[in-house]
Formats: structure tokens, sequence, C-alpha cells
């Protein structure tokens, strides 16, 4: 069985692998793309405003301005320097495959990307540090399966995106 896995720093190069990869002849299925949605501060999300800059200020309390990196509250610690949430704040790992080249997107846990992993031949430490790859903002492209041709597979891989 052939296993192939690269890490890719963005997702547009992880999508021209993909396509290099259906190009040559990888099946969709022996094919996954990981992805990780990285945890963000909502504080340092664009604010948007109606004819003009929104600028920095959110609203005032008694009498004093807050601005957008100004602490909320919190239940322990001090909220200044925590991290804020948002609606679009959910930690979410996808799995992504190509059956029939149609691009399927699952949600899949954290042990199971570490599993997923493991089971594809790395061993725990490389899949947990690869794991952690992932949430730090890189893309890895696995390719597994009888019927790979690895040497293809492998210029594919590391062809540059044009």
């Amino acid at each position: 069985m052939t296993t192939l896995c690269r890490a890719y720093t963005s997702d547009s190069d992880a999508r021209a692998a993909v396509d290099r990869l259906l190009a040559v002849g990888v099946r969709g299925g022996d094919v996954r793309v990981l992805m990780a949605k990285t945890e963000r501060d909502a504080r340092d999300e664009p604010a948007g405003g109606f004819a003009g800059d929104a600028g920095d200020a959110v609203g005032t309390f008694a009498d004093a301005a807050a601005g957008r990196r100004d602490g909320m509250g919190t239940f322990a610690g001090d909220p200044d320097r925590m991290r804020a949430g948002g609606f679009a704040d959910a930690d979410r790992d996808t799995v992504t495959s190509y059956p029939a080249g149609v691009a399927r997107v699952r949600v899949a846990a954290h042990r199971g990307l570490a599993r997923m992993l493991v089971e594809a031949g790395l061993d725990e430490a490389a899949a947990e540090a690869d794991v952690r790859a992932l949430h730090e903002g890189r893309i890895l492209v696995l390719v597994l399966g009888p019927m790979v041709d690895a040497a293809g597979a492998e210029r594919a891989l590391d062809a540059v995106a044009a």
C-alpha cells in the first residue's frame, strides 16, 4: 500500500496538489486533505462601519469609552489578556476526500485525525506533531491506496504550482 503525506501552507497550494494528483490518475477516494480551523481572537477581526471607519471604540459605560481590545468580563483571570470568541469561532477539523473527483467534506475530531495518520503508517509522535501543525495553519494532503503509482503521485505532490 502506498502512503504519502505532504504539508502545504495555503489552501490554494493544497488544492493545486489535489488537482495534479487527480490529473495523473490517482483515484479521488485515495486522496485526503486534512485541515483545521486555527484559533482566532475575535478582537483582531475587521469591524465594519457604515459610511466610514468604525474605529476602535465600541461604546461607553459610565462615560468611559470601551475599545475592541478591552476585556468584557470573565469568570477567572484578566479579561484583557484572554482571547475573545465569536460566532464563527468553532474548533473544527475537516477531512476532504474526492470520490469520483467530487469533494466530500466531513468533520473530524483531533483524535480521529491522529488515528487516521497512525493507520496510514505514521508513528504516534509524528501523527501528533502533524495534528499540531494543522492547528498552526498547515494543510496536509494524504495519499493512500493499494493501486497508487507512488512515483507519479510524489511528482504531483512535489511539483511547484505554476
